[in-house]
């Protein structure tokens, strides 16, 4: 799997403490639990980048319920 380094978001964590890295991520989460990472990370990140709203985002994933509920 090929990776872009990127930098530490101002968001993310108090300055003091640094994150656990990339690789060593991947290697201790399951794989659920690494597909609720990614649609963590990408949603944070298309909400911050003002891509669409928070608002606009749980509107979606109600539609998205309601219709696989029926």
């Amino acid at each position: 799997m090929a990776t872009t380094s990127v930098g530490k978001s101002q968001h993310a964590v108090s300055p003091d403490k640094d994150l656990i890295g990339f690789d060593e991520a991947m290697e201790r989460l399951s794989r659920e639990e690494r597909f609720r990472a990614t649609v963590y990370a990408m949603n944070t990140l298309l909400v911050q980048k003002g891509i669409y709203s928070p608002e606009e985002f749980e509107f979606q994933f109600r539609q998205f319920a309601q219709k696989n509920l029926r």
